[in-house]
């Protein structure tokens, strides 16, 4: 475990006392006032490696006190990037390190085993905090190297995991289009011959109907097809609150609308707003086809407040079928109502399906992160 740095710099305080009551017989009063400048400098050697070592290169010159030098000189070389730096700081302590062997005042020379020695010393003193700090800083840069190398895998894997799921997209495109477009064609292509062919006016309008329907579903699967097979986040414009009239008309259904409906449309809401507001009412209307045919079908669309936020209001309700339901072997995954719920829940709004005394009802709210502004 790792002690903290304001740990590790109280520390030596310590460590220091006891290097000075150990000396205490050999050392005077300069000598202890020296170490002490340069123990106190020692809580600023990260900041200022370079000015801690000169302050206690005084001391190391007496030859007694060294532990504080010597940490000075391990963060030196820990600190700096050039290796000729670190190399003439260590020589300059290696040097003051000989001050007990240098000559003295009075001219005499040490005896050469002496001097001999001190050599040794000062550079066992000088290589070992030298060594450290640089095995410190290596051991730090490979520790940001295998970070930067780490990320990088990483980024690698987004960006395969990323074009696997282009790749996938482009190939559901292509599922779809050859499966679903095919059915939908070909329905639509029977639709238009029995429009024109059908005797009864009923039948002649169910067949204009289908055909509408079916040139819709074809349209929105172009454009969900051009969505699978763009890069990811590049996302084709969805269906947009002005094209719900168009929808209700189209719908085959009795329905009725109000006033909000006219000014929703006419102002301007977010796009994810919009679209979902659309599905809505799509997925409402087709399940009050499928499972209420002949049911009046109201549809509110309107601007509200929801939880401090400007908010627009979807509301579909239905009465009860008046015969029984002629396409109940029609599949249906059962997600069409799961899929709006996660559409508000992304919106932060919420959706509320369920039955009521005379029928079916669907109210959902989106709210809106800035207000609502009014086209021109």
């Amino acid at each position: 475990m790792t002690l903290p740095p304001r740990v590790r710099d109280a520390a030596v305080i310590p460590v220091a006392a006891v290097e000075v009551l150990a000396m205490r017989p050999l050392i005077g009063t300069t000598e202890i006032v020296l170490y002490g400048v340069a123990v106190l400098a020692l809580f600023f050697r990260r900041r200022r490696p370079v000015p801690v070592l000169v302050a206690a290169l005084p001391v190391t010159f007496a030859g007694h006190l060294l532990i504080a030098p010597m940490i000075a000189l391990f963060q030196v070389a820990r600190s700096l990037e050039s290796r000729r730096a670190v190399y003439g700081w260590a020589l300059a302590f290696f040097v003051t390190a000989l001050g007990p062997w240098w000559p003295s005042a009075t001219g005499t020379l040490p005896p050469p085993d002496g001097f001999l020695f001190g050599v040794v010393s000062s550079a066992l003193m000088c290589a070992g905090p030298t060594a450290a700090g640089q095995l410190s800083r290596a051991r730090r840069e490979l520790a940001e190297h295998i970070v930067q190398l780490s990320a990088a895998h990483q980024r690698e894997a987004e960006f395969i995991a990323e074009r696997a799921v282009v790749a996938e997209r482009a190939r559901m495109a292509r599922e779809m289009h050859d499966v679903v477009s095919y059915q939908v064609s070909l329905m639509t292509v029977q639709a238009g011959a029995l429009e024109r062919t059908a005797q009864e006016p009923a039948a002649r309008e169910t067949a204009s109907l289908i055909r509408g329907m079916g040139v819709t579903a074809m349209e929105e699967l172009r454009g969900l097809v051009r969505v699978l097979r763009s890069v990811p986040g590049n996302t084709a414009a969805g269906p947009r609150l002005g094209a719900l009239p168009a929808l209700i008309a189209g719908s085959g259904l009795d329905v009725s609308t109000d006033a909000g409906l006219a000014a929703a449309c006419s102002r301007q809401w977010p796009t994810g707003v919009e679209e979902a507001a659309y599905r809505t009412v799509q997925e409402a209307l087709t399940n009050a086809r499928k499972h209420a045919p002949g049911a009046p079908v109201s549809v509110s669309v309107d601007g509200d407040e929801w939880r401090g936020l400007p908010a627009l209001r979807v509301e579909i309700r239905n009465g009860r079928a008046d015969r029984v339901p002629a396409d109940r072997a029609l599949p249906s995954g059962g997600h069409g109502l799961t899929g709006l719920r996660e559409r508000a829940d992304q919106l932060g709004g919420e959706l509320l399906a369920e039955p009521t005394a005379d029928g079916f009802r669907v109210r959902a709210v989106f709210p809106c992160a800035s207000p609502v502004t009014v086209e021109p």
